[in-house]
């Protein structure tokens, strides 16, 4: 079963949040500057929500799912879990016990926690199709990057180029960007896209400094 949260960082309840933080952080000045962080977003919904790209809404969105965790470990005893902020999967033999599963987690989200299961982006799938997961499209023997995020590089090179012939970015400054790219791109079985990325990289900058 793959599994997001729907429209999580906009719906993340600030009392339910402050709660579970306080259970281990006893300071009132801390508890404070948290309690400001989150009043400081404006949203539709007041009392709710963290601004995406904040370091300490990164922290707290996995806060706030703690209770997921023990929720499906420990009531659903599911053997094989793997959450990372608002997406998670859960794997078993069974589609059957999968649905029940989901349904149970829904429920629980809903009232524990007051946000819910995307209705779209949450179903139960073989493993031999793939889920996609952090970007990868992962399988049961292989994985491979999702296709956005291949075309997502082309142009990340043409808008790196461009600025690079405008003398907006020196070619250090670009050369860090795809070696950090590379970096991420070597968990997926990408090899021979990681050649041409390569290739197209010194086709623009010249063949100093980056290799595959």
């Amino acid at each position: 079963m793959k599994a997001d949260i729907k429209h999580y960082f906009e719906t993340v309840d600030h009392e339910i949040l402050l709660r579970t933080i306080k259970w281990k952080i006893k300071d009132e000045d801390v508890i404070w500057l948290i309690t400001a962080i989150l009043g400081n977003h404006r949203t539709l919904a007041p009392g709710r929500g963290m601004p995406l790209g904040n370091l300490t809404s990164q922290f707290f969105a996995n806060v706030y799912l703690n209770e997921l965790d023990y929720f499906v470990k420990h009531k659903l005893k599911a053997r094989h879990y793997i959450r990372c902020v608002d997406d998670f999967v859960l794997l078993h033999e069974d589609r059957k016990v999968l649905e029940k599963w989901k349904n149970e987690t829904d429920e629980f989200l809903e009232k524990n926690l007051k946000i819910e299961l995307h209705p779209e982006k949450s179903r139960t799938i073989p493993l031999r199709k793939g889920i996609t997961l952090l970007g990868f499209r992962v399988f049961y023997h292989y994985k491979l990057l999702k296709k956005s995020n291949t075309r997502r590089i082309w142009k990340r090179l043409e808008r790196l180029k461009q600025k690079y012939d405008e003398g907006e970015i020196e070619r250090k400054k670009i050369v860090e960007s795809l070696e950090g790219w590379l970096a991420y791109a070597e968990f997926a079985n990408s090899y021979n896209f990681r050649r041409k990325v390569v290739a197209r990289f010194n086709e623009f900058f010249g063949t100093q400094s980056v290799e595959e």
